[in-house]
């Protein structure tokens, strides 16, 4: 018969992880084998992590976005220990055989202790502090999209000190994936807002900034069949988009010089806007996408390249995706599988 003495450390953890702290240390005190299991670092950084949100899942969300707080994060000594040192670490986080080191332990007993004020005035003291952290956070982000990335991670990494103290705030990961949004990231921001979710279901602002996220993603990524137009980091074009803006560049340079120039670009606003484009809108849009392009020839001419067709749909697709599926619908493409028909 299967003892729990007898499981791999790895499936012990498991079971251990689905019960209260309190039940854990009873467990701990049957027998000297359940004892040392108990305490197992893997275990305790997972609890951390289990209890009081983890910290490497919001790091790599942030990445994802290009949002790097990894520096204000090893210079810190705000922050508690969250995982092991890297001479217990196998690669980035686990070790390669489970350690009981005690380091787990610690950490757990050091974030719980900081979540726990000693006294009320410490409890209000920390809330007046993270209220001023949140407020300064919601008014660096009042420069929206155009804001500097130096101000997007400065944002971020207030959040993290305001979580350390209430790792249950679902305005600091509703803030997070505000940051991910404007920073044209959507599945970092809809990962944070789920989370958001699961801590508070009833906080109004993660369910109107859910919805508005997840229609722009339903609209880029496609739903129901549909091709995807942009990449997963939503930097580029899908593979589809990019094979339709390839066949529709080289079907409007007409002179094959690898340039779309002023006659020809007009050509090509003719057809999405149904009508021909004044001379000052054709100067507008080469000045904002394109330029003076080495053609083929080495000649210059103002004008566009493939990749100044491509960044225009990017950001287009960005602000309507649905615009840019008429656009191929206009071009000749089926709008759901951006393919030739």
């Amino acid at each position: 018969m299967v003892s729990l003495e007898t499981l791999p450390q790895e499936i012990f953890n498991r079971i251990a992880l689905a019960l209260d702290v309190a039940d854990l240390g009873s467990l701990a005190q049957v027998s000297r084998s359940l004892c040392k299991m108990a305490r197992c670092d893997d275990l305790w950084i997972e609890r951390v992590s289990a209890d009081f949100g983890d910290r490497e899942v919001i790091v790599e969300l942030l990445a994802e976005s290009g949002v790097d707080i990894s520096e204000l994060l090893d210079a810190t000594t705000d922050l508690v220990p969250w995982r092991l040192p890297h001479s217990y670490q196998h690669g980035d986080r686990f070790p390669a055989n489970p350690t009981y080191t005690g380091h787990g332990l610690r950490c757990y007993r050091e974030r719980l202790a900081r979540v726990a004020p000693t006294s009320e005035d410490e409890y209000v003291d920390r809330v007046k502090h993270s209220e001023a952290e949140i407020d300064r956070v919601k008014l660096m982000l009042r420069e929206g999209p155009q804001a500097s990335e130096e101000v997007f991670v400065e944002a971020a990494f207030r959040l993290v000190l305001v979580q350390e103290w209430f790792p249950a705030s679902a305005e600091c990961y509703y803030l997070w994936a505000l940051i991910c949004y404007m920073r044209n990231t959507l599945k970092p921001a809809l990962a944070f807002l789920s989370i958001a979710h699961d801590i508070n279901s009833d906080f109004a602002p993660v369910h109107e900034l859910q919805a508005e996220v997840q229609s722009m993603a339903n609209g880029v990524f496609g739903v129901a069949g549909q091709a995807p137009l942009l990449d997963e980091s939503c930097a580029g074009p899908s593979p589809q988009l990019a094979k339709a803006l390839a066949l529709i560049f080289n079907h409007f340079d007409r002179d094959r010089d690898g340039v779309l120039n002023m006659s020809e670009l007009g050509a090509v606003v003719r057809v999405t806007n149904g009508q021909p484009a004044p001379p000052a809108m054709i100067t507008q849009i080469v000045g904002t996408f394109g330029g003076q392009i080495s053609s083929r020839s080495g000649r210059k001419v103002a004008g566009w390249d493939l990749g100044s067709l491509t960044n225009f749909y990017v950001a287009q697709t960005m602000q309507d995706p649905q615009e840019t599926r008429q656009d191929m619908a206009k071009f000749g493409f089926d709008p759901h599988t951006l393919c030739k028909v």
